[in-house]
């Protein structure tokens, strides 16, 4: 649907319902399109929260150093070490 920006003005709860349901309408400005309302693009659904932390403890398990839960100084001496 095509309308003006006075009547887009007039009538813009009944343009935004029109756009979420699909329809696109563009808005002219002194007979120029100027804009276009159309509808957001649908959510994904939700992630499971427990299989989302499953498959994130799985892959730190994976790719792990080893270095999880040491504390930043021993992890410095050991690079350290590495290097001589």
């Amino acid at each position: 649907m095509t309308t003006t920006l006075r009547e887009a003005k007039a009538k813009l709860s009944e343009m935004v319902k029109r756009a979420s349901r699909g329809e696109e309408v563009v808005i002219t400005v002194h007979g120029k399109e100027a804009a276009k309302l159309v509808a957001l693009p649908k959510r994904m659904k939700k992630r499971d929260k427990e299989k989302w932390l499953a498959e994130l403890d799985e892959l730190r398990r994976k790719y792990s150093t080893g270095r999880i839960g040491r504390r930043s100084e021993q992890i410095i001496a050991e690079d350290r070490e590495d290097r001589f």
